[in-house]
């Protein structure tokens, strides 16, 4: 459960980050593009905990 938790909280993490980032600093254009490269890069790790996660149980419970 513990994979499970730590990915939803970087997805979560993610989709909150992006629009403050975009917001606070839109007239670098730069800057809100690697944030969007980050926040995509969260999304992709948080998807990988859950997916381990659902893995995990799926082995023990057959």
């Amino acid at each position: 459960m513990k994979l499970f938790n730590i990915g939803l909280l970087l997805m979560i993490t993610a989709v909150i980050a992006l629009p403050i980032v975009a917001v606070i600093n839109p007239a670098n254009r730069d800057f809100v593009l690697y944030s969007f490269y980050f926040c995509g890069a969260l999304e992709l790790i948080g998807l990988i905990f859950v997916l381990v996660h659902i893995i995990k149980l799926k082995r023990m419970n057959p």
